[in-house]
C-alpha cells in the first residue's frame, strides 16, 4: 500500500469517528450524572465527581501525558534526557492532550449543578417536554438542525482548539450534549424511540458517512466552493447524530441484559481513557523505530494498547481492594482515639 493510499485510509477512519465519539462520551456523561440524583443531592454530586475527576486530571497531565510528547516530533528538544525534559515540561510547557475531556466535563458538571436546581424550580417538565418533541421525524430533525447550525455558524471562526478558554464551538455541542443526557436520562419514551428506530438511524448512519466519504475522496478540500463545504457540514452533522442515535439503540439493548463484564469493564473505564492514548503513541513510536509502522501495523498496536489498558486498570482495582481496607481502618483507628469531650479535660 503506498504511503499517499495509507493516509486516505487513515483520514477515512477519522472521517467515520470523530463527529461523534466525543459528543456521545459526553451524552453518556450527562446520563451518568444525572442517574445519581437518585442517592445523593446536587452538592454531593458534585464534590464526588471532582474528587473522581480532579486528581486522575493533575496526574493524567504530570505523569501520563510528558512521554508522549517526549517521543512525538512535537519535543522542542529531543536531545535532552526524560527527567531533563519533564522538568521544563512541568515548569513552562504544561499540555493536556487527551486529558482535555477531564477538565472540560468537570467545567459541565459544575455548570449543571448550578443550572439543575434552576430549571427543577422553574421548568419542571422540560425534560418531558424535550422527549416528547424528539419522536417520529423530530428525533432526527431537530438535533441534526441545531448541531447543523453550531457547525455552519461558529466552527468557521473558532473551529476545535481544545483549548478550554477559547474553544467556543466544542463547548456549545459538548456542553449541549451533556444537558441533553442529564435531561433525558429518565425519559422512557425517548428511550423507546430511540430503540424503535434504530434501523431508521443505522440507514441514515451509513448513508451519510457514504456521502462524505465521497466527497473527500473525490474532491480536495481546497477545490470545494463554500456552498459545498457547507452541505458537508450538515452531512457530517447528520452523521454525527444518526451514529449516536445508532450506538445508544444497540448498546442499550446489551446493556439491558445482565453482563458481569460490562458490570466490571465500567469501573475500569477511566483508567483506559486515561492510560489508552499514550499507550497508543509509544507503541507507535516503537514500531516506527523498528521499521515496521505502516497500515497493517494498526492490529498489534490496538492490541498491545487493549492489554497495558487491561493491566494498568486490573493493578489498580487490585491495590484499590487491599489499601481501602487499611485507610478504612486507620480512620475508624482514629475515630476511636478521640476522647470524649467529658473525658478529655
Amino acid at each position: 500500500m503506498h504511503s499517499s493510499d495509507t493516509s486516505t485510509l487513515i483520514d477515512l477512519i477519522a472521517l467515520g469517528s470523530h463527529p461523534w465519539r466525543m459528543s456521545l462520551l459526553f451524552f453518556i456523561s450527562g446520563l451518568v450524572t444525572a442517574s445519581l440524583l437518585k442517592k445523593r443531592s446536587v452538592a454531593e454530586i458534585r464534590r464526588a465527581r471532582t474528587t473522581q475527576l480532579l486528581l486522575p486530571f493533575v496526574l493524567g497531565v504530570l505523569l501520563v501525558v510528558p512521554p508522549q510528547i517526549y517521543v512525538s516530533p512535537y519535543n522542542p528538544r529531543p536531545d535532552l534526557s526524560y527527567w531533563e525534559f519533564w522538568t521544563s515540561y512541568f515548569i513552562s510547557n504544561l499540555r493536556l492532550e487527551h486529558m482535555w475531556f477531564l477538565a472540560y466535563l468537570w467545567v459541565y458538571i459544575f455548570v449543571w449543578s448550578i443550572a439543575h436546581p434552576v430549571i427543577m424550580r422553574r421548568w419542571p417538565g422540560l425534560s418531558a417536554t424535550l422527549a416528547a418533541h424528539l419522536r417520529g421525524k423530530g428525533l432526527f430533525l431537530a438535533p441534526i438542525a441545531f448541531l447543523s447550525v453550531l457547525r455552519v455558524s461558529l466552527y468557521p471562526t473558532f473551529h476545535e482548539t481544545l483549548v478550554i478558554t477559547t474553544d467556543f464551538y466544542s463547548h456549545a455541542v459538548y456542553c449541549s450534549m451533556f444537558m441533553a443526557g442529564s435531561l433525558l436520562v429518565n425519559e422512557r419514551s425517548f428511550w423507546r424511540e430511540v430503540d424503535g428506530q434504530r434501523w431508521i438511524s443505522l440507514c441514515t448512519a451509513a448513508m451519510s458517512l457514504s456521502a462524505l466519504a465521497a466527497l473527500f475522496v473525490l474532491i480536495p478540500r481546497e477545490e470545494m466552493s463554500e456552498a459545498l463545504i457547507g452541505v458537508a457540514r450538515i452531512i457530517r452533522s447528520t452523521f454525527q447524530w444518526s451514529a449516536i442515535l445508532t450506538l445508544l439503540a444497540f448498546a442499550g439493548r446489551l446493556a439491558s441484559c445482565p453482563n458481569r463484564i460490562i458490570k466490571h469493564l465500567n469501573g475500569s473505564i477511566m483508567t483506559y481513557y486515561i492510560v489508552h492514548q499514550t499507550v497508543i503513541v509509544l507503541a507507535a513510536y516503537h514500531f516506527a523505530q523498528a521499521g515496521l509502522l505502516d497500515i497493517y501495523s494498526f492490529i498489534p498496536i490496538i492490541l498491545i494498547t487493549a492489554f497495558i489498558c487491561v493491566l494498568v486498570a486490573e493493578m489498580k482495582s487490585l491495590a484499590a481492594s487491599y489499601l481501602t481496607p487499611i485507610v478504612r481502618g486507620i480512620a475508624r483507628g482514629r475515630s476511636g482515639l478521640r476522647k470524649p469531650p467529658s473525658e478529655a479535660v
